[in-house]
């Protein structure tokens, strides 16, 4: 908006010095004319044609000399372009020397000059903008990650601790009692009153009734410490040399067993890249399906032994062959493309 209202100033002194030294009726063309070269030179950004046009511009000042009042507005667009070069040009005033003329002259190049600091000044604004743009959306970024990180630990401890109690209730609620069942056991032999017998019979089925409450209750406890999605994710932050893709789909809430169980299979899926394929990416699926869950493991890997793969020792495939029996499901393999891991295990 600056440099459209600069040069609607400098076209409007241009046409006051034009009219003022000389009425010809022919003027208006070259008012005309002026504008066309000035918003050519406004809207080209190939060097080459605005040279082109410039070079024009200056034959019709040598062809007629009427075009030199219009010179300043193109001065103007000179030195937005080419700077204190455009003062090469500057001495065809003298062609018909006019002080009018070259008092607008110098008053569109100092417009210019200021236009031109002023575009400088408002870019280099821009690029701190930017700067600053980006560096809040990275401290965001970083905060959330932050925030994302203190709740990941704050969930850990708890499970951790979830985890303590229940080894605690196991190893010295749970042996104690076990030792009083027994022990009531024991004094039902040696006892011989029936009355004694009755007592001991009730207090014998109120501490297995506890037992049974106290298994529950550390089963409970188990079950909520093992958070299996985080655990994963746990496993894949652990391989930075692996990008790995997890894709988690399970809302229900599932068995320490059948967590631990799949656990143990992504275990191996992550382990049988690392050792055995040249992998660079894997991709664990996991998903809740009406009937069944579907665990797919599957790597990009193209360097990788089959028999080594298919006869390796631990947990390997065979124990994920028995994992996958063991919730009458079945597993597939595959090496087309990549190892690929497929395990079904059903529900119930």
């Amino acid at each position: 908006m600056r440099k459209f209202w600069e040069k609607s100033l400098i076209l409007m002194l241009c046409l006051y010095n034009s009219f003022s030294i000389n009425l010809n009726d022919n003027l208006h063309f070259y008012f005309i004319i002026s504008i066309i070269f000035s918003c050519f030179l406004d809207l080209i950004t190939n060097n080459r044609i605005k040279i082109t046009v410039y070079t024009l511009f200056l034959i019709l000042c040598f062809y007629n000399a009427h075009c030199l009042f219009y010179l300043p507005l193109i001065l103007y667009n000179g030195y937005l372009d080419y700077g204190k070069y455009v003062l090469l040009i500057f001495p065809l005033i003298w062609i018909d020397f006019s002080l009018i003329n070259f008092l607008f002259s110098i008053i569109s190049i100092h417009l210019a000059a200021m236009t031109k600091e002023h575009n400088i000044l408002l870019n280099e604004n821009k690029i701190v903008r930017d700067k600053l743009k980006e560096d809040t959306l990275y401290l965001q970024k970083y905060n959330e990650q932050l925030r994302i990180d203190r709740e990941k630990n704050i969930q850990i401890a708890i499970l951790t601790e979830r985890n303590r109690i229940a080894r605690e209730l196991h190893d010295s609620i749970g042996h104690g009692i076990s030792s009083s069942i027994l022990q009531v056991e024991a004094l039902k032999f040696i006892s011989t009153e029936d009355r004694v017998l009755k007592k001991l019979d009730i207090l014998q089925e109120t501490l297995k009734r506890g037992m049974e409450d106290i298994r529950k209750s550390i089963h409970n406890l188990y079950n909520e410490s093992l958070d299996l999605k985080r655990q994963i994710e746990k496993l894949c932050g652990e391989t930075p040399n692996l990008n790995i893709e997890l894709i988690y789909k399970i809302e229900e809430d599932l068995s320490y067993d059948l967590k631990f169980d799949i656990l143990s299979v992504v275990r191996e899926g992550i382990t049988n890249c690392v050792k055995h394929s040249n992998a660079t990416k894997l991709k664990v699926t996991i998903l809740d399906q009406p009937k069944f869950y579907t665990i797919i493991i599957k790597d990009n890997g193209t360097n990788f032994n089959k028999n080594t793969l298919t006869s390796s020792k631990g947990i390997g495939l065979i124990s994920i062959k028995e994992i996958a029996y063991k919730y009458n499901g079945f597993v597939n393999y595959s090496f087309d493309k990549g190892f690929k891991i497929h395990l079904t295990l059903m529900k119930g």
